[in-house]
Formats: structure tokens, C-alpha cells, sequence
């Protein structure tokens, strides 16, 4: 008894499990907010898609110039992130993270402010809506180079998170765009815009106070300076030409986006107005379309452990699908049929960006991971007007029918073709369980020679990232 009091206070019998989960508290708080930056990013971005229209539209009168700085918004978008993932690189993406969003917060809020003081010129507007894109679109890689470091740290599934990661533009596109029309019929787009730029500077909080620092590994041990802005940009061209299966991600999704990008702005409204004779009806296929989306994607984490289990015949059997449903809209059923098989459309494709963009955070080499996504994702958005552009021209030709269904025919046309290409094979293969074929040494000097692969692996997209 006398040596049970001599030896302290004893320590309540379940202090362990309170210190150990206080832990893991403390090491899920950066990835809670990162995803949290996320989400608030893609509601922002929700926002300026119906704010800003109606902003220049209220402000100018003019549809021709609405559609002018609809068209300036974007068109960075080509080349910004290619060049901003080289930044990512050689600065580090939370510091770019932060720089993206705080800069394009500013650059949103100066919109009303100067419009309600000073005047707002239309070139001066035009100005910085294609700069606020510039320096907005940066943002997207420099997360994606955080979201592997802080998910192990989490002690987390790189799949789980991927699909939450991976459904906040979905989520943010249903909810947001909405509520912003709401917002701006009550409060007018003036004030629009500065929620929108109060997302992005919260986003940038988040990821500056609650993330932590990971810079990329210096290469040699940082005893030799790395090659220029030029050289690291040809070192992420490389990569996508010589690892098989970033290669053939990369070509079969720059496919699919030319044949899924005219299917929602041009084959429903399409369908809506001359098959269904109701424009009220698109907004029901965008809606199923949306949600079905936002289901898919969150299903992918759980279903990753089960039947979606082999990421290839989930590659295959998604597009598969998708193109089976999309075949039953030649057959032309009612409202209630087409809205379906939008929400079937939405879920089948849901798995694809969360599964695409973990074989990418899985193979990339963290030191290029900020170049590849940003390259990749600007890639993709190469094929998508094309593909706009294709269907309206086969619309005007041949009418709405047969144009559905060539397109949606592509598709098992590209299944088959790519069934047996080897490279995709490896998507299922971890890193570590190979024979290194898909994990090349970094290039010192310049691009590496690529390897005599089939040619359909050396061209195209990559992961599928939006």
C-alpha cells in the first residue's frame, strides 16, 4: 500500500487511447483541409460560371460581349496549366497553392469593387477575367502534388480520398450553380462575385495555416542545379511519352473527351429542344447527369475494395457502359426515360477520375508530379472543342440520331482496339511489384529517347482530370 501511494497518480486507464487518438486527430487535420480547400474551390468556380455571364451581360448589355469574356475566361486554360505545373515544381505546391488562389481572390474582387468607384472598362474587365484564369488554374495541380503526402500521413486509402477529392467539382457544380443563381436573384451578381473571391481566400488560408510544408525533393541531393523553366516542362512532356501506362491513360481519355464533350452541351440540349420540344427539360438531364456523377464518384472508394477492384476492367466496363446507355437515346424515349439514363450516364462514369488520377499519384515521381498533372490536364481540353465542333457539323449534315449514335459507337470501338495494348495492363500493377518498366529515372539533361512502344501510347491525355 505504501509504495502503491509513493508512485503518483495513476493514469486513467484510458489515457492511451485518448493520446492515440488525438494523434490521429492531429494528423487528419491536414488532409481535412485540403479537401476542404477543394470543395471551396470548386463552389467558387460554380459561382463564376453563372456569375460572371450575368455580370458582364447586366453590366454591358451586350451578348456578343458576354460571350467574348466567356471566351477570354477560358482560353488560358489551354496553357496555364502546363506552365503552372512547371511552377509547382520548382516552387512547391502548397506555396503555389496559396499564391494561386490568394491572386485570383484579389483579382475577383477587383471586378465590383472597381465597377461601384472608379468605372470598369470593357477591356480593363476582359483583362482581368483572362489574368484571374491565368493564375487561378494553377491551383488544381499544385493540390493534386499535396494530396498523396498528406493522405499517407492520414494513414488513409489513396482511393477513398481520390473519390472525395475527385467529387467536389461535381458537388460544387449541382449545389453551387444553384445557389448562385439564388444569390444573385436576391443580392444581384455584384454580389456573386465577392463570395466567389471569399472561396478562394479561405482556400488559400486553409492550405497556408493547416497544410504542411512538403517540398519536392531536390535531386542529387540539391548538389547540382536543376535544368530550366523550359527543360522541366520537355522532363513532364517525357515522362507522358515514356512510362507505358501514363502514356496510354493518356490517349484513350483524349478520345473519350472528344466524344464526351458533346454529348452534355450540344446532344442534350439538342434533344430537349427538337425531339422533346421542352428547354425545361435540359435542366433535368444536366441535374440526373450531375448527380449521378457525384454518386459514382463517391461509390468508387468502397467499390475500389470489391468489384472495382481491377482498375483496367473498371476502365473498360465504365466507358462500356456509358456507351450502352448513351446508344438508347437513338431509340428517343420520353423525359422520364432520358432523365434515367443521365443519372445511369453520371454513375458510370464517376469512378473514372478518382481511379485515373490514383494510378497517376501512384506512378508520377513526386518531384514531377506538379508538370505531369498540369500538362495532362491541359491536354485534355485540347480534344474537347473539337469534339463540340464535330457533332454540330454532323447534326447540321445528318440529323440528331445517327450523329448519337456514331459517337456512342467510338467508344466500344476504342475498347476493342485498346483490349489488348499491354500498357494498360500495368494500371493494376503497384509500384515496387513491377520490373521498373514504368518508374524511368528522372532526365538530367533534357526529354529521355522514348521507347519504340505501340503508337498509341506516346499521344493524348492525361487521368482524365478536368
Amino acid at each position: 500500500m505504501l509504495r502503491a501511494a509513493q508512485s503518483g497518480t495513476p493514469r486513467p486507464a484510458g489515457g492511451t487511447a485518448v493520446t492515440k487518438t488525438t494523434a490521429t486527430d492531429r494528423r487528419r487535420r491536414p488532409l481535412v483541409a485540403l479537401l476542404t480547400a477543394q470543395y471551396l474551390s470548386a463552389f467558387g468556380n460554380a459561382i463564376t460560371i453563372v456569375t460572371v455571364p450575368l455580370y458582364v451581360l447586366h453590366t454591358t448589355g451586350s451578348t456578343t460581349t458576354t460571350g467574348l469574356a466567356g471566351f477570354l475566361g477560358a482560353l488560358p486554360l489551354i496553357f496555364a496549366g502546363a506552365v503552372g505545373g512547371v511552377l509547382v515544381d520548382r516552387f512547391g505546391g502548397r506555396r503555389l497553392s496559396v499564391l494561386s488562389d490568394l491572386s485570383a481572390g484579389v483579382l475577383v474582387v477587383l471586378i465590383p469593387l472597381l465597377d461601384a468607384t472608379t468605372g470598369l472598362p470593357i477591356p480593363l474587365l476582359f483583362a482581368l477575367l483572362f489574368t484571374r484564369t491565368v493564375v487561378a488554374t494553377p491551383a488544381t495541380a499544385a493540390r493534386m502534388t499535396l494530396l498523396k503526402p498528406v493522405i499517407e500521413d492520414a494513414g488513409a486509402r489513396l482511393e477513398s480520398v481520390n473519390s472525395w477529392y475527385q467529387a467536389a467539382p461535381r458537388l460544387g457544380l449541382v449545389v453551387g450553380a444553384p445557389l448562385a443563381g439564388l444569390l444573385i436573384a436576391a443580392s444581384g451578381s455584384a454580389v456573386g462575385m465577392y463570395v466567389d473571391a471569399a472561396t478562394f481566400l479561405v482556400a488559400a488560408a486553409l492550405v497556408a495555416f493547416a497544410v504542411p510544408v512538403a517540398e519536392p525533393r531536390k535531386r542529387g541531393g540539391g548538389a547540382a542545379a536543376g535544368p530550366g523553366f523550359f527543360g522541366q516542362l520537355r522532363e513532364g512532356m517525357a515522362l507522358v511519352r515514356t512510362m507505358p501506362v501514363i502514356g496510354a491513360m493518356t490517349a484513350f481519355v483524349v478520345v473519350t473527351n472528344f466524344l464526351d464533350d458533346a454529348f452534355t452541351p450540344l446532344f442534350l440540349p439538342v434533344y430537349a429542344q427538337e425531339v422533346l420540344d421542352s428547354s425545361a427539360a435540359l435542366g433535368w438531364f444536366l441535374g440526373a447527369v450531375g448527380v449521378g456523377a457525384i454518386v459514382g464518384t463517391l461509390l468508387y472508394g468502397p467499390a475500389s475494395r470489391t468489384f472495382l477492384s481491377n482498375r483496367r476492367y473498371t476502365l473498360f466496363g465504365c466507358f462500356a457502359v456509358v456507351a450502352v446507355l448513351r446508344m438508347m437515346l437513338y431509340f428517343e424515349p420520353g423525359a422520364i426515360g432520358v432523365t434515367v439514363i443521365c443519372f445511369l450516364v453520371g454513375v458510370a462514369g464517376g469512378p473514372l477520375n478518382p481511379m485515373l488520377s490514383t494510378v497517376m499519384l501512384e506512378r508520377v515521381p513526386e518531384e514531377l508530379r506538379g508538370r505531369v498533372f498540369g500538362l495532362t490536364g491541359a491536354m485534355a481540353l485540347t480534344s474537347a472543342p473539337l469534339g463540340v465542333l464535330s457533332a454540330g457539323l454532323l447534326v447540321d449534315l445528318a440529323g440528331l440520331r445517327v450523329p448519337m449514335l456514331c459517337f456512342s459507337l467510338v467508344y466500344l470501338v476504342l475498347i476493342a482496339v485498346s483490349w489488348r495494348w499491354p500498357s494498360l495492363r500495368a494500371m493494376d500493377e503497384r509500384p515496387g511489384a513491377d520490373d521498373g518498366r514504368d518508374q524511368p529515372a528522372v532526365p538530367e539533361q533534357g526529354p529521355a529517347t522514348a521507347p519504340d512502344t505501340d503508337p498509341e501510347t506516346r499521344s493524348g491525355e492525361g487521368a482524365g482530370v478536368r
